[in-house]
């Protein structure tokens, strides 16, 4: 844990930190199979240092965009900008063109750090200073910069060009470190504002209460766009002197080998979202996982622990699993279920810790124990409100107090259970989800008058996104579906999309969710052949409720990566409604090899024949 001496400020206690380290030659993250030292990270940090002043990126509180599928660069870029005061905002490279460039607007931006790849891609970055990001270190390219133009090499090549310079870590508690966005609509993006003060003491916080130290392994490999991949990644891993294990994501294909390096890495703490804990629990056949004689911690975050899979997994494994609850606007976390006994109780969020809670009723006053209300948080890791919206922050923000819009109840040992939600929010595979965007994006469509959006349960998702629109005509699905993949990450495109004349409305002509939610569920009908025999039609129909694209598309030859939404999410959903149409149950090698519709067939029918 980093500790600053009186009148020091926090980054550049860091910066020491930084400093001993690279000295001492340790290691400060593994990539698999590329690794980032200390004295790799000292250099690049100082180099950056060194740009960011000759092209005058230097004023405290200037913002840099950073987006990029090259972890190492992210988590570079965004560490120098940090300790020179900088404010870095970490976007994914997933993202549409629609939803970056809405929020670079609000950004304004001094510097975009940006994958090569998007320089032809997405016209408008024309407008703004862009430095590209290639791996191809001879890689040259005219970049407007500072309203110039001028001939430099691609990010880090270009680094090669510059002297090392010592970061100012000037910044002061109450600046902006970091600005996070929130998922919402692409015309009014919301971005968190984030102070050091709120970025240090809360990791400083997560830290003691997970013990983490300088013999600490720490693998987590959630996405660097969101804060519990960034935050409780790469910062907490220099905040704490643990190293940071940083693999490929989870796929189908590649769980058994990442679970097995808990073992061979020595991972002592594992950060995971209740999805790849369900997952794990379904596709793997070993239970030794965690048994290594270092591993500590199973860490849930970032979406609500089914009660149901957090049992099961926990006798299954023999472990305890913490499970973390916190919004970006805290950082990413407050309360804490776990390690400690005293706030452990399975099924709940735990308890605050350095926070403090109040449930509260409509009428403002604070509810009796077992009485649900709105759960509000109060702590020195609450942000100051977004950027730029001070009607936003008004509804955020009472006073010191921070309204979640989860509904919760706490008992009288002081435990709390989220109990529903106030605020229209699906939360999918740890995404949170804000409807409005789909519906948004399918308002777009030039036949659609009206939209609505829910979220369904799934035991795997914790919610799929479906939708409903409105049209005087009869829609095709697969149309709209791919109209939204334009404009939409993957995750968030719906998995079912309903066309109906007209909503279910009440009086004051207002949509009735719950009814739309019926309507949409009634609508998923799965057929189960009674023959023992498929034909190859029924795969190819298949495939296409999956995928959402025409059956003339597609062919049993085609390959996986030639069918629009065959990607890591697809094969899994491909997988689960293939067990459900056929009532069949898929092991772990079949599952690893389906890359074809072919495949798929042979493996329908050879688990047909022997069920």
């Amino acid at each position: 844990m980093i500790s600053r001496q009186k009148n020091e400020t926090y980054t550049r206690a860091l910066y020491q930190d930084i400093k001993e380290r690279a000295l001492k030659r340790k290691l400060f993250a593994d990539f698999y199979p590329e690794t980032l030292s200390y004295r790799q990270l000292l250099r690049s940090i100082q180099k950056l240092t060194s740009f960011f002043r000759n092209h005058d990126i230097k004023n405290t509180g200037s913002r840099i965009i950073i987006i990029s599928r090259y972890d190492k660069h992210v988590i570079t870029l965004f560490i120098a900008a940090l300790l020179e005061g900088l404010s870095p905002i970490v976007l994914s490279a997933d993202s549409k063109s629609q939803r970056i460039h809405a929020i670079t607007k609000k950004v304004s931006p001094t510097c975009i750090f940006i994958d090569n790849e998007f320089q032809t891609e997405w016209a408008w970055l024309d407008q703004y200073s862009c430095i590209f990001i290639s791996e191809q270190n001879k890689t040259a390219f005219l970049a407007k910069f500072l309203k110039k133009q001028e001939k430099i090499a691609t990010y880090p090549s270009l680094m090669d060009n510059y002297d090392v310079a010592e970061p100012a870590c000037a910044a002061q508690d109450k600046e902006i470190a970091l600005i996070s966005f929130t998922s919402g609509t692409t015309a009014d993006p919301k971005g968190i504002l984030t102070t050091y003060e709120n970025l240090f003491e809360h990791l400083a916080t997560i830290t003691r209460v997970f013990n983490y130290n300088e013999h600490s392994r720490l693998f987590n490999n959630l996405s660097l766009a969101h804060v519990d991949g960034l935050l409780q990644g790469p910062l907490l891993a220099l905040c704490s002197g643990a190293l940071l294990y940083r693999p490929p994501a989870f796929t189908i294909q590649n769980m058994e080998t990442l679970l097995n390096s808990i073992f061979s890495k020595r991972i002592t703490h594992i950060i995971i979202v209740p999805t790849i804990l369900s997952l794990i629990d379904r596709l793997t056949s070993n239970n030794d996982y965690f048994e290594g004689e270092y591993f500590c911690h199973v860490i849930s975050v970032a979406a609500k622990l089914d009660p149901k899979l957090w049992e099961r997994v926990q006798q299954r494994f023999g472990i305890t699993i913490c499970n973390m609850y916190g919004l970006s606007e805290t950082v990413a976390g407050g309360v804490f279920c776990g390690p400690d006994k005293d706030t452990f109780a399975l099924g709940s969020i735990g308890k605050p810790i350095d926070m403090e809670v109040k449930i509260i009723n409509e009428e403002g006053h604070v509810c009796a124990p077992n009485e649900a209300g709105e759960l509000c948080l109060k702590g020195i890791n609450v942000t100051p409100g977004y950027l730029e919206d001070p009607t936003a922050t008004a509804e955020l923000l009472s006073g010191e107090w921070l309204c979640t819009g989860d509904i919760a109840r706490q008992n009288i040992e002081g435990f709390i259970y989220i109990v529903g939600r106030k605020k229209a929010i699906i939360m999918s595979g740890g995404f949170n989800i804000h409807p409005d965007e789909i519906n948004e994006v399918l308002m777009q469509h030039p036949n659609v008058s009206d939209s609505a959006t829910v979220g369904i349960a799934d035991d795997d998702w914790g919610e799929w996104v479906v939708s409903a629109v409105e049209s005087d005509i009869l829609l095709d699905e697969a149309d709209l579906i791919n109209h939204c993949r334009q404009y939409l990450e993957t995750i968030k495109v719906p998995k079912k999309i309903l066309s109906l004349n007209t909503f279910p409305r009440g009086v004051s002509g207002k949509v009735i969710l719950s009814d739309v939610r019926e309507l949409i569920e009634n609508s998923i009908v799965h057929s189960v052949p009674n023959k023992p025999n498929i034909t190859t039609q029924d795969i190819i129909d298949l495939a296409s409720f999956v995928f959402k694209v025409s059956p003339d598309m597609l062919s049993l030859n085609t390959p996986s990566n030639n069918i629009p939404g065959w990607d890591s999410l697809g094969h899994l959903n491909l997988i689960t409604e293939t067990e459900q149409r056929f009532d069949i149950q898929l092991g772990m090698n079949d599952m690893m090899r389906i890359d074809s519709l072919q495949r798929l067939y042979d493996v329908v029918l050879k688990n047909l024949h022997t069920s």
